[in-house]
């Protein structure tokens, strides 16, 4: 007999409920954890079953008076969380695309039953497979005799977070805008529950870069960092890494680079063995002709 499931909002949902059941999905990701969803979502639903066995959150917006699921920022993809054997994929299917008349979905596994998707990549290394590449040696070495130092301790998270936008923000206008304010609340979160690390590059005691980590289930998460162009030259983000990579290993940690399709931060995560794992993403568009001609429009003007 099939599960019945419906639609909730978060505002509905009990969080504790939800948390328990992450914490019961075997290889279940931070993303799907409830502080994550409410820290990174302008608003969140799930598709819950009638017993709770199981739960799809996805991300949703309402725009133009139309509500759609999202892909939320920092939030890779979403999990299924529960007991997967008993959810419909064709019913889901047939609940979301009804729900939602447009949505971009990006998941861990596939779930769409016929609506074709495309297979997207982040880099990932286990400990039994970790290995430095030349041109990390290299720069290891470089930084080896550079005046830097990396360490855990005394890193302010509020000037580390702000010191990682404001250099991002030179290559990625997003980071100057009020959307950077979402990963502030994430990383806010996500040390008041024990679950945030950090490590600071210092110039004597002068800020220089540094890296922002999530830990949960056996997985250190590389959320964002960056460090001065100057002490980039000097192998400073090879060295922020590796140290990053040891602490998870460190602490039996496999590690999670957080992913890209640039070509370029791809081929830095590939300099310490990180391997290609896929996810799935999925878009469609059934809303009135009158809405896709508005958000044309807008399109069109924003050129």
């Amino acid at each position: 007999m099939d599960t019945k499931a419906y639609w909730v909002n978060r505002k509905e949902i009990d969080k504790k409920k939800w948390d328990d059941l992450v914490l019961k999905t075997e290889g279940a990701s931070i993303y799907v954890l409830s502080f994550y969803l409410d820290a990174v979502a302008e608003d969140w639903e799930a598709y819950i079953a009638e017993d709770f066995s199981f739960a799809v959150p996805v991300a949703v917006v309402r725009k133009g008076g139309l509500k759609r699921v999202y892909p939320a920022l920092f939030q890779r993809y979403v999990d299924v969380i529960g007991d997967v054997s008993k959810l419909d994929l064709h019913q889901f299917e047939h609940e979301i695309l009804k729900r939602y008349k447009k949505g971009s979905l990006n998941s861990k596994t596939p779930l769409m039953a016929s609506l074709s998707g495309d297979e997207f990549i982040y880099q990932a290394v286990e400990k039994e497979d970790f290995k430095l590449k030349t041109q990390a040696k290299r720069m290891l070495q470089r930084f080896s005799k550079a005046a830097y130092t990396i360490r855990e301790e005394n890193v302010n998270t509020e000037e580390l977070s702000q010191f990682i936008a404001k250099e991002l923000s030179k290559k990625l206008p997003i980071y100057a805008t009020k959307s950077v304010l979402f990963l502030f609340d994430l990383i806010k979160k996500a040390e008041e529950n024990g679950q945030l690390y950090k490590i600071g590059l210092f110039h004597k005691e002068e800020l220089k870069g540094g890296l922002i980590g999530l830990k949960f289930n056996n997985r250190l998460l590389y959320l964002k960092g960056t460090s001065t162009e100057e002490s980039q030259k000097e192998g400073a983000m090879y060295a922020l890494m590796n140290h990053f990579i040891h602490h998870g290993f460190a602490h039996n940690c496999a590690i999670d680079f957080g992913g890209s399709r640039v070509e370029g931060i791809r081929f830095f995560f590939t300099r310490f063995n990180g391997k290609d794992q896929i996810y799935y993403h999925y878009a469609w568009d059934n809303s009135p002709w009158y809405y896709k001609l508005l958000f044309a429009i807008r399109d069109w003007i924003k050129k």
